[in-house]
């Protein structure tokens, strides 16, 4: 592996909702931004169109820590199509002040011009939708650091799906461990995409002890699984 440059984005949005596309009726929320996201949203700050975007999932690692998971919120609507079509409530959950910390790797250029971008976001950043505008998680909210690899049985950021020993809760409110199926790239077919899923296990407040170790990204030092 070439040598890396790391950046480390603290994000508290006021609100959030990273869709979970298998559902209609229900339209649930992931607790953390997925790489899809998260990558996204780094594209847009450095205006890059599609083809960018998709340069860019290739060669950025992420990770993310879920430091707060906030509250969930629930809005309930139903949508008019005519007078002779059945209306259904529709349920959209979102969440109120998380906040996460958000680790990407890649090559020293790309890491740089991502910061800048950051600094200076050529369109609106979002977490998720078009209602989650990005909001610093504390005034010195972006940082470049350095990367090294390494191997941790102990992490506090989203993990891949392993075998774990326990979680251990730092804080009275947590979230326990959780496996989710979130996007991490999309395969293309002409102008259609489709995404394409890892499994993960997604926690806050507290660590997991693994089974074994793993490979890991130290960020400035901070094992975080990237992917």
């Amino acid at each position: 592996m070439s040598e890396l440059l790391g950046l480390i984005v603290d994000a508290r949005p006021l609100q959030a909702h990273f869709r979970i596309p298998h559902t209609s009726l229900l339209l649930d929320t992931y607790p953390f931004p997925p790489k899809t996201t998260a990558v996204g949203m780094l594209a847009g700050c450095m205006g890059l169109g599609e083809e960018g975007f998709k340069k860019l999932l290739e060669k950025i690692k992420y990770g993310v820590i879920i430091e707060d998971p906030g509250e969930k919120i629930e809005e309930v609507s139903v949508i008019y199509k005519n007078p002779y079509s059945p209306s259904y409530p529709i349920t959209r959950v979102s969440l109120y002040k998380p906040r996460f910390r958000m680790f990407f790797a890649g090559e020293e250029r790309v890491i740089e011009e991502a910061y800048e971008g950051l600094l200076d976001p050529k369109f609106v950043p979002y977490m998720g939708d078009s209602e989650s505008l990005f909001y610093p998680g504390k005034k010195r909210y972006v940082e470049v650091v350095d990367v090294q690899e390494g191997k941790e049985d102990i992490l506090r950021s989203v993990i891949p799906e392993v075998k774990f020993k326990e979680f251990v809760p730092l804080r009275r409110k947590v979230l326990v461990p959780k496996v989710y199926e979130a996007p991490v790239k999309f395969t293309y077919k002409g102008k259609s995409r489709r995404a394409v899923y890892g499994r993960f296990i997604a926690f806050s407040g507290g660590y997991v002890k693994l089974e074994k170790k793993i490979d890991v990204l130290l960020f400035d030092g901070e094992p975080i699984a990237t992917f």
